[in-house]
């Protein structure tokens, strides 16, 4: 493990948040000049934008599993250890992207340059914590095919086995105006939007496998009197005929699509009474989710090496860009990674030295016991 924590150290003192001045380029100079010292490997460089790119190595034409993980980190933040500096401490190796991700890469890195093995490819992107630019360009670009795709990301030495897409959205909802003495002959436009949201997110959670929940969060919602200026006004006695509705989904399932989500929008509208906009849509990403019977032998290994089997609770989890790699194939995915997961974007970041020698045995294990050397 010596070499996976020197390696670790080295990529801390990398800095690559993203800014006007900063970025991934000089950690994917180091990515490429290690990988280079397998003369097996066949590299590609593919450029995102400028001089930030993807780096892509492969161990034969069509890797049956790859290890995944990004290269950038979250901006640094003020704190009394310069954030660049590595230092280990009581078991604990501190500096930014220590545990998201630069473990994940370290290991990536030991593991592709101590030995050969056919079958096995790398990804390391740009821009995840970001926009996902390096993930989008790669599924446009480069085809490939795997078996198992391995996110090397902080998990706590647990299987996250899935997870949730999301999307954000915005809806205009009309009802009809009426003196409010006489609620009963208008429609109220704000209650019924807090209404609407309620039944989409019941509508969508019938579709939800058992690990996996929908769910929806209510971000904006303004609504009054509206006029034809778009001026939107508050009339005590008035029943509001307008409401401007933002709202983010923790999608659980790849039925909820966009198209899905406008179409129902506009039906529960419609039985409500009120008349719904077409959805503007800032963003969607899809989900994953990778059946735990197709990973009894990686829960062998996890055994074998005396850690308990455990599932990370993917309603819990953010999302994960693997799941744009995962969609180009439709194969099976899981992250898997050292800990603690918590101080992911946190001030005096750091990563637990003994997670991270667990998580890369069994990461070695699973890869010896399953391809061929």
């Amino acid at each position: 493990m010596t070499n996976t924590i020197n390696l670790l150290k080295k990529l801390i003192s990398i800095p690559s948040y993203v800014d006007a001045q900063n970025n991934e380029s000089k950690v994917a100079d180091f990515v490429r000049s290690k990988l280079g010292e397998n003369k097996r490997l066949k590299i590609t460089e593919q450029i995102v934008e400028g001089n930030r790119r993807n780096i892509i190595a492969l161990d034969g034409e069509n890797p049956e599993i790859i290890l995944f993980g990004h290269m950038d980190t979250v901006m640094p933040k003020d704190q009394e250890h310069s954030p660049f500096e590595p230092y280990e401490e009581d078991g604990k190796l501190y500096g930014l992207g220590s545990v998201d991700m630069k473990s994940g890469l370290a290991m990536m890195l030991d593991i592709a340059t101590s030995s050969s093995r056919p079958g096995l490819g790398y990804i390391f992107t740009v821009d995840e914590e970001y926009s996902f630019k390096g993930a989008k360009k790669l599924v446009i670009e480069v085809k490939l095919n795997p078996k198992l795709i391995i996110n090397v990301e902080s998990t706590n030495l647990k299987i996250l086995s899935g997870c949730r897409g999301v999307t954000a959205l915005s809806v205009e909802v009309f009802g009809k105006a009426a003196h409010s003495g006489r609620k009963h002959l208008g429609v109220n436009a704000i209650e019924k939007s807090v209404e609407l949201i309620q039944k989409l997110e019941k509508v969508c959670q019938a579709f939800d496998p058992k690990e996996v929940r929908t769910t929806i969060n209510l971000c904006y919602l303004n609504g009054g009197l509206g006029s034809e200026s778009g001026e939107v006004k508050s009339v005590d006695n008035i029943v509001p005929d307008y409401a401007n509705v933002h709202l983010s989904i923790r999608i659980g399932n790849p039925k909820i699509t966009q198209d899905f989500i406008s179409k129902q929008l506009k039906q529960l509208g419609k039985d409500l009474g009120v008349k719904v906009s077409e959805p503007l849509f800032k963003f969607i990403q899809g989900s994953f989710l990778t059946p735990r019977s197709h990973l009894k032998q990686f829960e062998a290994v996890m055994a074998a090496n005396h850690l308990p089997v455990e599932y990370a609770d993917i309603n819990s989890q953010g999302f994960y860009e693997v799941q744009i790699i995962q969609s180009m194939s439709g194969c099976d995915c899981i992250a898997f990674g050292p800990g603690p997961n918590e101080m992911s974007h946190c001030k005096n970041e750091y990563v637990s030295i003994s997670a991270l020698t667990k998580a890369q045995q069994v990461i070695e294990d699973y890869l010896n016991r399953t391809l061929k050397k």
